[in-house]
């Protein structure tokens, strides 16, 4: 904390692609608001002070922007909402690739129409919002499954994509419309065809080679290969086309010119200090202040009709905006945006505590998932090699 406070004045203003004043003192805001979980002490108060001098502008000129695709988009650098951007180049830091590859098939430049020499993963797909009841479907997944947003799961985590209002113009399979000279949608479900769905179905690969890809939003064995399917499976058990995929960043066709590596990495934007600020009233009792601190953000997301209706409704598996609300309204703000895991949840103690899709539902050969973890796994063992060259280290205790 010191030494934050001691350089802040020696740092830029708005200088995006480098740290600046507003990006020290949204590191120093990060501190404050999980000091619970690593110094056992309470900052929110600090937290709520520091967050508000940041939206006055006191350490650079900032503000939410209507259109949320600037944020992801090429020349992104410009927008008011981005505090920092880690600048990426093809040629130079050639990191870009690596947002939405995890989540894509290896044919994805058929849909996307581009001729990009980076191949995607196909590795990593949304928790599913759905279990695996009723007949299965010959292109996969089940005809009548239960959401685990309702009886008998009532997760209040999980089921990503049926957490977004059906209102939401995020909840919608990407396209690049060259008409608008603009993408839409930020999601992959259902059948997948080259050309943004108007060509031929894409083919998938391993256990269902050969068969069109249709992304189910769930997750298991729906052709009883290696185990057979079960109501709920873990992620070990998933089938290639297996739950839904993201598009966060911007893939844009070949026939536009514009490489989508080239797009700067955000890692600081203004709707963190808004939600951490959301999250401080929360704490301290004031629930509708920080339903007035996220729906400014949230009504970009609405066209202006469909946001008089949704803006007093906390949305799918919620009837009041709480704690457990303002938890969702991160996951959904930033998803995939690498603060879940290493934040959120170990705040809000549902890291090991949290119960959501397999946790104390699925079997597994030789291993125990149940609904409350071990704490010891809130903290991560230190690696040998680090142990080695540095003998000042301490192994965690739940390690030893």
């Amino acid at each position: 904390m010191e030494e934050l406070d001691g350089c802040v004045n020696d740092l830029e203003r708005n200088s995006v692609n480098r740290m600046n004043q507003a990006v020290n003192r949204m590191i120093k805001a990060r501190l404050l608001l999980n000091s619970e979980i690593f110094i056992k002490e309470n900052h929110y108060n600090e937290c709520a002070i520091l967050c508000q001098e940041i939206l006055d502008n006191k350490y650079g000129t900032y503000s939410i922007v209507d259109d949320y695709r600037s944020i992801y988009s090429m020349d992104n650098i410009n927008c008011p909402e981005v505090v920092m951007a880690f600048a990426f180049e093809v040629g130079q830091l050639e990191c870009g690739w690596m947002r939405d590859m995890p989540f894509l098939p290896y044919n994805i430049w058929e849909y996307f129409g581009g001729t990009y020499t980076q191949s995607p993963w196909n590795c990593t797909c949304l928790v599913p919002s759905y279990d695996n009841s009723g007949n299965v479907n010959s292109f996969g997944g089940t005809d009548s499954p239960k959401c685990f947003l309702d009886a008998p799961y009532n997760d209040k985590l999980g089921a990503v994509y049926e957490r977004y209002d059906d209102r939401d113009i995020r909840k919608q399979n990407y396209i690049y419309d060259e008409t608008i000279g603009n993408y839409k949608g930020m999601f992959l479900k259902g059948a997948i065809k080259a050309n943004y769905g108007k060509g031929e179905a894409l083919k998938a690969d391993a256990d269902r080679d050969g068969q069109p890809i249709v992304y189910v939003d769930q997750v298991g064995t729906f052709m009883n290969k290696g185990r057979n399917l079960e109501t709920v499976m873990s992620p070990r058990w998933g089938e290639t086309t297996s739950g839904v995929r993201l598009v966060k960043y911007p893939i844009y066709p070949e026939s536009v010119g514009i490489d989508f590596q080239n797009i700067d990495e955000v890692e600081f934007r203004l709707t963190e200090v808004v939600y951490m600020l959301a999250e401080c009233k929360m704490r301290a009792g004031d629930s509708n202040g920080a339903k007035e601190l996220v729906n400014n953000v949230r009504k970009r997301y609405f066209t202006a009709s469909d946001w008089a209706v949704v803006k007093d409704i906390p949305g799918p598996g919620f009837t009041d905006f709480d704690m457990d609300w303002m938890l969702s309204q991160w996951g959904l703000e930033f998803l995939s945006e690498g603060r879940r895991r290493r934040t959120d949840l170990r705040r809000f103690d549902k890291f090991t505590q949290g119960q959501w899709w397999f946790f104390g539902r699925a079997t597994e050969d030789g291993k125990v998932l149940p609904a409350q973890r071990d704490r010891k796994y809130e903290w991560y063992p230190l690696p040998s090699s680090a142990l080695l060259v540095n003998p000042g280290l301490i192994q965690n205790p739940s390690y030893k």
